[in-house]
């Protein structure tokens, strides 16, 4: 079955990396993973099936551990003057790219560089930036015009666009120009990549992992399998039957009508990965009527029911969902409940009542509402009938969820093709931190979607931005969600988690708000 879909799908173009495939590997790890790999520059998209796979190709000089503490990787020994402003670095010794030449500090200067140019936690450390200079072949020097204490966050980045380090050549290449090659340091090499069909990585013996066990992106990062083969298979269902067949041996995600299947199966070990979930959001626009009133948008928060939510997606399977009151994902470092009493507690009729304290005349809510995507479609029927029960007049306006994030770009009035309201997720990876949580810079016209504008709040950002410390960081994140919450950026509906599936071949899967394939064993 499998093998004739990928002959169906082979028309596409073929790119081939070299000479090396092998078709004789003594152990091979077959996935599936939502999504195709249309491109590889992990600065030109936040797409996680290209992320997930680039930590196979790149190394970075610091990575996160199972505790979200950021820890060295390609980095060997490091200093910090007592002024905070200069950083001393020295690369771990025997590090060689793919195609056999050393790791120089040149190549982490030129890509640090490049990322400094897309990353915003990099943009904010190029405003502080004095110089980058190589102090050896193998050491190198940041001088900073004034302390900043994420400087080692941002060269451990773990979402967004992380800091992979190339080699000098590629990584001058202007961002959105196509890379020349995709050399990277990390334990695998690319040797065919068919988009819309495979995407195939091989063991790169030349890697010498850290010493230290795995924990989440940091310590040793061991290729225990010879090749990965990840496998693109547009439906679901032939996914999963292509997994009960033996034909691929991990599933990142199972649907969830379709798990029972797989939990019957005792050949088969189900568990929710990634790690933290995702978070479900209503996002409101700020600068159109009736949300560009504060009270208005107070009252969505009354008149929504997280759990009416979950449960309409995932029934009684309380083992994948939880109600939330963190703005940055609960069993995360910043979780906290504060100030989130009006959407933990709704009440239509205090939403009614704000509603009238506000002076609200009906005017209708433009709400973008796919219908092509079950989640979208189920999950908008629940909210246009709370906001409904609440009091508002809603435009259920049902499209296409191309259409939705395409439209939801426009700032102007609905009338004009702007719109008031839709939904999304986005994974713990990107809410659980505020400079990767989308929500929360109060920016204006720089800030995502919805447009929130609040000093306050920009102000907020600001301080956790600048905190010293983990504590500092913490008590900063929790008077970002206070104003969040109070402004009303967005509105968390919720916890969930997908669910991954394997043979009880495969081991070794490491616990991560990412999908990680280094350490995974297959028993032949």
């Amino acid at each position: 079955m499998l093998s004739k879909l990928i002959k169906t799908l082979a028309a596409a173009t073929v790119l081939s990396f070299g000479v090396g495939v092998a078709a004789h590997a003594e152990s091979v790890l077959r996935i599936r993973a939502v999504g195709d790999i249309q491109q590889m520059d992990p600065l030109l998209s936040t797409n996680y099936p290209m992320r997930d796979m680039s930590y196979l190709l790149w190394d970075t000089l610091f990575a996160m551990d199972a505790n979200f503490d950021v820890k060295p990787q390609m980095v060997d020994t490091y200093s910090v003057s007592a002024d905070g402003k200069v950083y001393d670095f020295t690369l771990r010794s025997g590090l060689i790219f793919h195609d056999g030449a050393p790791v120089t500090s040149a190549d982490v200067i030129a890509s640090v560089n490049r990322w400094m140019g897309k990353d915003s936690l990099g943009q904010e450390i190029a405003k502080r930036l004095d110089k980058i200079e190589a102090t050896g072949a193998t050491s190198f020097r940041i001088t900073l015009k004034e302390p900043f204490a994420q400087l080692l966050n941002g060269l451990g980045r773990m979402t967004a666009y992380p800091l992979f380090i190339m080699p000098e050549r590629i990584a001058k290449t202007p961002i959105g120009e196509k890379l020349p090659a995709l050399i990277g340091s990390g334990p695998f090499k690319l040797v065919e990549w068919q988009p819309g069909v495979k995407f195939v990585v091989e063991k790169f013996k030349g890697y010498v992992p850290r010493s230290e066990p795995p924990s989440n992106l940091a310590g040793g990062k061991i290729a225990k399998v010879d090749r990965i083969e990840r496998i693109t298979i547009p439906d679901d269902t032939s996914a999963v039957n292509a997994l009960l067949a033996g034909e691929i041996d991990f599933v990142t995600e199972i649907p969830y009508d379709q798990l029972p299947i797989v939990e019957a199966d005792k050949n088969f070990a189900v568990a929710p990965k990634p790690l933290l979930g995702r978070s479900l959001q209503v996002v409101l626009n700020h600068t159109q009527p009736p949300f560009n009133d504060i009270k208005v948008r107070q009252a969505v928060q009354l008149a929504l029911n997280q759990q009416d939510f979950m449960t309409t997606l995932l029934g009684d399977r309380k083992d994948l969902y939880k109600v939330c009151a963190a703005i940055f994902m609960c069993d995360a470092p910043y979780e906290t409940d504060v100030n989130s009493d009006r959407y933990m507690k709704p009440d239509p009729e205090k939403a009614k009542a704000l509603l009238k304290e506000a002076g609200y005349n009906g005017t209708p809510i433009t709400f973008l509402h796919p219908t092509d995507q079950q989640f979208q479609r189920d999950m908008g029927t629940v909210l246009v009938q709370a906001l409904r029960k609440a009091g508002f007049t809603v435009d259920d306006r049902q499209i296409d969820l191309a259409t939705m994030f395409s439209r939801r770009n426009n700032k102007g009035t609905p009338a004009e093709g702007g719109w008031n309201m839709f939904l999304t997720a986005f994974g713990g990876d990107a809410m659980m931190d505020p400079l990767t949580n989308p929500y929360v810079t109060g920016a204006c016209d720089k800030a995502f979607v919805g447009w929130p504008c609040d000093e306050e709040l920009q102000a907020r950002w600001k301080a956790f931005l600048l905190a010293g410390d983990q504590a500092a960081r913490k008590a900063a994140a929790i008077k970002l969600q206070e104003r969040s919450n109070e402004i009303v950026t967005f509105i968390p509906m919720g916890q969930h988690y997908g669910v991954a599936g394997w043979s009880k071949s495969v081991s070794g899967i490491i616990d991560s708000p990412l999908q990680l394939y280094w350490n995974i064993e297959k028993k032949q």
